[in-house]
C-alpha cells in the first residue's frame, strides 16, 4: 500500500484520510485539493484507521495530515474507505 500511495504523491503535496462517503468527503476539500483518489475499501473500521496510521506515519515529513489514526469525521457505516487528496 506504501507503493500504491507513493505512486500518487510523488511531486505534490497529499493528505491521506478515511470516509464512509468518498462523494462527500470529495465536496468538502475540492476548493484545496485538486484530486481525491480512494485506495483502499473494507467493511472493517479498525482496519482502515490501522493502515491510515501507518500510511500518515510513514509520510509524516510529507502528508498535509495534523495527525495520524482519523482526526475528522468518518460516518457510522461502513463500508469505509481510505482516500489521498492530491494538490498538484
Amino acid at each position: 500500500m506504501r507503493r500504491r500511495v507513493s505512486a500518487y504523491t510523488r511531486d505534490c503535496s497529499f493528505k491521506i484520510g478515511i470516509t464512509c462517503n468518498p462523494e462527500a468527503r470529495w465536496q468538502a476539500h475540492k476548493d484545496s485539493y485538486d484530486q481525491m483518489v480512494v485506495v483502499y475499501e473494507s467493511s472493517s473500521i479498525d482496519c482502515v484507521s490501522q493502515l491510515e496510521r501507518e500510511l500518515t506515519d510513514h509520510n509524516e515529513d510529507f502528508a498535509d495530515n495534523v495527525i495520524s489514526g482519523g482526526g475528522g469525521h468518518i460516518g457510522k457505516r461502513g463500508p469505509y474507505y481510505l482516500y489521498v487528496l492530491l494538490r498538484h
